[in-house]
């Protein structure tokens, strides 16, 4: 004799497909949306190595004229915020350099001399010409302080260095960038600190001369605002400054100097 299935049996059969059914639909959800943040981690890694990057040939690229004098127009200038982690807390750091790293190939200064000025910035920063859309790794371009003079003499008064805000609207290197810290070594005999920390120093005093490394340390967002496997973990670059020694001679301390172009920026 056959026996159908009773009301209870049917209930419970249904029951317990709709709960397989709910935590597979609660598991894909959960790996799907891991592998998003960790896709979205990856993309920010990889654009941070690649402003790391260009940093890096930016740096080797520095130039310092070969005239045995020391200029604070050509010096590497590092003005500490703090650890680099935020913001508000980032460094900011100046030198003189050629070629088109950092500003790329269709740039009008790319095979000329010129400074550049790297920093964080925050969405809404409004210290400059037009605020900050999205927070980031940004760079100012100036042209050689020789240049300037040759196209117009009559302009002696204006202020060209980077204090003057407006003058120089900054362009965005590399987004997702939340904090940069940057350390030196002072001189070559310090060259053992590329494998000890506590060598490198937050202060550059002579800023009419360059380090011997600079070390760069960048902070990414958290993908969507959530962290991957608990943080985001910095990159970090040691750069040995192939000018260091042409630079050297007669270097003196930033109180020396009348017209220095250091100093902190206003941060938002």
């Amino acid at each position: 004799m056959r026996r159908a299935f009773t009301m209870i049996e049917i209930l419970l059969a249904t029951l317990i497909l709709g709960v397989l059914t709910t935590l597979s639909v609660l598991t894909f959800n959960a790996v799907s949306n891991g592998w998003q943040v960790a896709a979205d981690y990856m993309d920010k890694m990889q654009r941070t190595d690649f402003a790391l990057n260009q940093l890096v040939s930016g740096l080797r690229s520095m130039y310092y004229p070969h005239d045995g004098e020391q200029s604070y127009n050509y010096g590497f200038v590092l003005t500490d915020n703090g650890d680099g982690d935020k913001p508000d807390a980032s460094d900011i750091i100046e030198w003189s350099k050629m070629g088109s790293a950092i500003v790329g190939n269709n740039s009008q200064v790319a095979d000329t001399v010129h400074r550049v000025q790297v920093m964080v910035l925050e969405e809404g920063n409004s210290d400059y010409r037009d605020p900050i859309e999205v927070t980031g790794l940004y760079a100012r371009l100036s042209p050689d302080t020789a240049l300037r003079s040759a196209e117009n003499a009559s302009d002696q008064d204006i202020d060209y260095t980077f204090a003057n805000q407006d003058l120089y609207q900054p362009l965005l290197i590399a987004d997702g960038i939340v904090g940069f810290d940057c350390k030196v070594l002072k001189n070559a005999e310090q060259v053992e600190a590329e494998t000890d920390d506590r060598k490198f120093e937050d202060e550059f005093a002579a800023s009419n001369a360059v380090p011997y490394k600079v070390q760069l340390t960048f902070h990414i967002a958290d993908p969507e605002g959530r962290s991957y496997r608990s943080n985001t973990a910095p990159l970090v670059r040691i750069v040995r400054i192939p000018i260091f020694e042409q630079s050297q001679d007669g270097a003196v301390t930033p109180s020396e100097n009348p017209g220095g172009s250091g100093g902190k920026e206003k941060r938002k």
